[in-house]
Order: structure tokens, then sequence, then C-alpha cells
């Protein structure tokens, strides 16, 4: 068997190859994932605490107590039917039962009765004599003429001078092997920097299940991981989490590095897998 990264030749019974360390064998798509309660997210069937937000992984009970209650009640209503059901008394009230009986449904015929004439006489009334009394005209009120109306003036909404940068590359949850691997982060420019506004980039992991931080201030749009950051995250724990904020420097730590505020909104966080 040969490594598909290096091309060596690699032991049978072998899952990791000697040379590049790469994984050979069982492609790791065919691992078990679970879903983390806290985050959402899709992580391997064998850790403890998710890579993503840090939060303890837990095996839900919920379904084997479903299952168990679902079979009680079957149980329960299969042995009351059996055991309690009044056949007997069933039987003896349906033979009691008469069917209805269907002489109402005969038509009844009905003889038409003649109704008196009623001769009804006209009586001749006069007509009453109106006389018209001249009424004077009333004058109309005449309307003012329409005031004109300014139409409301729109309100402007502030455009802010910087926007969130958009992260290029590498992919969210891209897989990186091989302990020479070089990662590089990259992200769109926001616009154009003062020279005490910097890009502040967030790097987080877990190393033994603790939360690590580390990342940089740059002026440049990308940012080469430091090959020693490779192996500080933990076997089962090789998620990286990264995202990118403007930030403006107020002051300097006292271990030289520095201090700021963010002048704007915060990038997308993304994921990839370290070696």
């Amino acid at each position: 068997m040969r490594c598909k990264t290096c091309g060596a030749e690699v032991k049978p019974g072998l899952t990791v190859c000697p040379e590049c360390g790469a994984t050979v064998g069982r492609s790791r798509s065919f691992r078990r994932m679970v879903r983390c309660r806290s985050c959402q997210a899709r992580v391997p069937s064998g850790l403890n605490i998710c890579p993503y937000c840090g939060a303890t992984l837990k095996r839900s009970w919920r379904p084997f107590f479903l299952t168990l209650l679902t079979l009680i009640v079957v149980a329960s209503v299969a042995y009351l039917w059996v055991n309690y059901a009044l056949w007997d008394e069933l039987r003896s009230l349906a033979d009691r039962v008469q069917p209805p009986s269907v002489a109402f449904l005969a038509t009844h015929t009905f003889t038409p009765v003649p109704s008196p004439t009623r001769t009804t006489t006209r009586t001749v009334t006069p007509s009453s004599t109106f006389t018209l009394t001249p009424v004077p005209p009333t004058e109309t009120p005449t309307a003012p003429p329409p005031t004109a109306t300014r139409p409301a003036a729109p309100t402007s909404t502030p455009t802010p001078r910087l926007t969130a940068p958009r992260l290029l590359s590498p992919d969210h949850q891209r897989e990186f092997s091989g302990g020479g691997s070089q990662i590089k982060l990259r992200w769109e420019p926001a616009g154009v920097l003062a020279d005490d506004e910097w890009y502040a980039l967030s790097l987080r992991f877990l190393t033994d299940g603790v939360l690590q931080y580390s990342g940089t201030w740059t002026k440049e749009t990308s940012w080469i991981v430091p090959t020693e950051l490779h192996a500080k995250a933990g076997q089962h724990e090789r998620a990286f989490q990264w995202e990118v904020t403007v930030a403006q420097q107020t002051g300097s730590k006292p271990d030289g590095g520095r201090e700021g505020v963010a002048l704007g909104p915060t990038s997308e966080m993304r994921t990839f897998m370290g070696c």
C-alpha cells in the first residue's frame, strides 16, 4: 500500500504514513459524527469536548427512554384488551338493538282548502292643495385656497467607513495534512487604514481540553500560521478557529502587544483542521 500524499510504501495495518504523517487506509469520512448541543457543529464521536465551542459533549439518553416508554404503553394496552374487554356484554347489547321503523317515511297527502275571496272597495279621497312660499337663497361660503405642504426631507443614514473583512481562504473546515504544510490565511481589504488602524486576527484552538488563544495585528491582508502552532493542538482536537476585524490601537501591553478597540463589524468565523 502506498501513501496518497508522498507516494511512500506503507506496511499493511498502519493508519499513518511514516514519511509524511498523512492518514492512510480507511478514509476519515467513514468516522461516525455526532452533533454538539451547544453550537450544533458536527464533531467526531470519540471526542469529549467540542473543538469548535469548547463545550463538554454528553451522550443523550432521551431516545432510549422514549423507546422504553413506548414499549410499556403498547404492552399495557394489549394486556387490557385481552383480559378486560367485555366481549359478552357487547354481543348481548348488539342483539338487543332493534332496527328503526320505516313507517315515518310514508308520504302524507294534504287536501287543499279554498280560501275566501275578499272584495275591496276603493274610496276616493280629495287631494289637498299646497301653497309654496318662496325662500330667499342662502349664500354658499367660499373655501379658502389650499395651503402648499412641503414634503419631508429624507433622512440620510450614515455609511460606515470600514466594512467587515471578507475571508477568502482557506475554505471552511479544510484539512491540512503533513508536518510541513504551509497554512496561509487570506481576506479582502476592508478599506484604507490609518496609521493607528490594524487588521486584528484572532486564532483559537484546544490543547488537552483547554481553550488557547493566538493571533496577530497586521497591515497586510494575509498571515501565515507559524509552524510551531501546528503541534500545539491535541491529537483529537485539531480544529483551529479564526476571524478578522479592524481595530484602532489605543495602547501597548507590558509584553509588547497592542491594545485597541474595534472600528467595525467582525468577519465570519471559519475553521480549518491543522496537522
